[in-house]
Formats: structure tokens, sequence, C-alpha cells
């Protein structure tokens, strides 16, 4: 998608160094950053410190860093990376999808060029899952002025490009609609607020950035027409885990008759996890809600502590949408409703 007036991707393959190409998204909105790796430790700590972040795109630069490590050898590979890689992040499991793909694919004892090609392959299938995802989306929101609520970042930043449930607002503005989108800011890393509003700025798209207790209320004031997230992983029984706050947004959404839908690859489906309970959640640092990062007037990024000294915090990263508070979750295979 757009920066300005060039077009990139979350994650790529950088021909010239021969190296990982990633959006530094920690450093967004105040600047946008590529870094370019040959070394697939670099690749397992962008994951790690969520330099990127958004399952898709935690998979597909996992695809990519282990194109890398396979350099090293197909023992180093097995024994090394590829534990190396799943464990990065636990809760996304578009991340095991890759390493399984690609872990695969090293069994027909392939070059290092065609490693570099399956994963360049495999992020090309995402991006184009999520096209098709957002085409669906499309259909399912009524043309003209729609009034559309997002939680945290399920953009092109989260998906290599497109976007899950960005998509569909973009194949409508594409169009010549007027979608307008509430940003929930996404405490406590404010993905919403940092991410979704600058993606939907880039693109010239109408969005208000919001708290997250206001969503509740914008519904009962009745100027909510949808709510689309992303998910990080979907059980099979259609329990849907996705960023902290989903789950409430669902019961809001419940209450009001509001609709609900999830977009997502058909590589965020877990059919071996049976149901939502069963998900792993991630528990992140509670600093992450101690303190927060923000630009001064000077334009110096500075970090500051937002509670007193001593205090601890609590912060689960993600949270649990029962099947039966969607109204449909929406991948490229298809439309799944309870």
């Amino acid at each position: 998608m757009r920066v300005g007036r060039s077009s990139y991707r979350a994650v790529s393959w950088h021909l010239e160094s021969g190296g990982v190409q990633w959006v530094e998204q920690r450093l967004l909105p105040h600047r946008f950053e590529q870094v370019v790796s040959r070394n697939p430790e670099d690749v397992a700590v962008a994951i790690e410190s969520m330099q990127v972040r958004g399952a898709p795109t935690i998979g597909a630069t996992a695809a990519y860093g282990l194109a890398l490590a396979w350099k090293e050898g197909k023992e180093r590979f097995n024994e090394f990376w590829l534990p190396r890689f799943r464990a990065t992040r636990p809760t996304a499991v578009n991340l095991f999808h890759a390493c399984d793909v690609m872990q695969l694919y090293s069994e027909q004892n392939p070059t290092i060029t065609q490693m570099i090609e399956r994963a360049g392959a495999y992020a090309d299938a995402e991006v184009m899952a999520n096209r098709k995802i957002g085409a669906c989306l499309a259909e399912f929101l009524a043309v003209g002025e729609r009034r559309i609520l997002t939680h945290c970042n399920a953009g092109w930043l989260a998906a290599v490009d497109w976007g899950t449930a960005t998509s569909g607002i973009y194949h409508l503005a594409h169009a010549g609609e007027n979608p307008f989108v509430w940003v929930d800011e996404t405490r406590p890393r404010l993905q919403g607020a940092r991410l979704t509003a600058w993606e939907l700025n880039q693109e010239g798209i109408d969005c208000r950035i919001q708290a997250d207790g206001a969503a509740a209320w914008m519904m009962a004031q009745g100027r909510v027409d949808a709510i689309v997230v992303g998910a990080d992983r979907i059980a099979a029984n259609g329990d849907v885990a996705n960023k902290i706050g989903t789950y409430a947004l669902s019961l809001a959404a419940k209450e009001h008759g509001v609709p609900m839908y999830v977009a997502a690859p058909s590589s965020t489906f877990d059919p071996a996890c049976l149901k939502g309970s069963n998900i792993p959640i991630e528990e992140r640092e509670g600093s992450e809600l101690l303190e927060m990062d923000g630009m001064d007037r000077a334009g110096s990024i500075q970090q500051i502590r937002i509670a007193a000294t001593g205090v601890v915090a609590n912060n689960p990263a993600f949270d649990v949408t029962p099947f039966g508070n969607i109204t449909a979750v929406v991948s490229e295979l298809g439309v799944w409703q309870p």
C-alpha cells in the first residue's frame, strides 16, 4: 500500500542486499523506516520485539527468515532455526503455519534461491488472500457512507499488503465509496492510534481515533454501522483470538445489534485447536501499560512513565471471542457464519 507516492509491503525480500527488508513498526507514525538484514537472528528478534507484528506479517517474516537460515545448512536449520522462530511469539498461528510450510519444502533439499522463492510465494499468497477477503467484505458493507469501527491494526502493516480488516475498507474507497472509520486506540501499544490511523490517512480515508472505552457508547448512540477486526488464531469451532478488547467489543455489538465481521486468511485457522479456551494467550511485560512512547514538541521520541513507581500491571495481549458473538468470519475461501 501507499506511503506518500510510493508502494510498500510490510516485509519483503531485498534483492540488492540478499536479505529481508521490513518496516520498523515501532517508530510509526512519527518515522517511516525500513530495516534490512542478512542475519536470521535479526529477523527472529524483529518478530519478538514487535518491529514486525500482525499474524500474517509475522508468518511471512518467519518464512523469509528461515530462507536466510537455510544458508547455514539443513542440520542447523532443523535443530536450531526452526525451534528459534517457533518460539518468537505464542498466539499468532500464522507463525507456525509458515514454519511448517518452510520445513516441508526444505525436505526437497532445495537451493538457497529456491528457498527464497518459496518464502516469496508464501508472502504473495497472503496478499492475494487479503485482496479476496477485501472484495468479499466490501459486499457485506453497503455502498455509500459507512461508519466502520476497527480495533488494533489489521491493515497492510499486519498482513504484508492490503490488510485483512482494512482490505474491505480499501476496496470501498477505491470503488469511489466514502467509508468512515472509527479507530480504537488499542491500549496498551496503541496499534490503532499509531498504525491503523496512519495507514488510513496515507490512503486518504476519513477516520477518527477514539478511546477503547468509547466504542460501546458510540454503538449505543447509533453511530457505528459495522465492526471489522482481524484475528491471530481461529479455533476449529470458530472461536477467535484477537487483540485484547475484541471480546468486549463483541459483547457491546451483540447488545446493540451491530454486525461484527472477522477478516482472516486461511493461514490463521488452526483446525488442531478445537476451541478458543485451548488457544495460548501471550502475557506481555507490564511495562507496556506503565510506560508510553511519544514525540515531544521538539520532534524527539521520548518514553515516559504514566503510573506510580512500584505499581505493577497485568498485560494479556489477546482475548478470545466466542463464535456465537460474531456475524461472520471472512477468509479467501469464503464466509463462515454461526
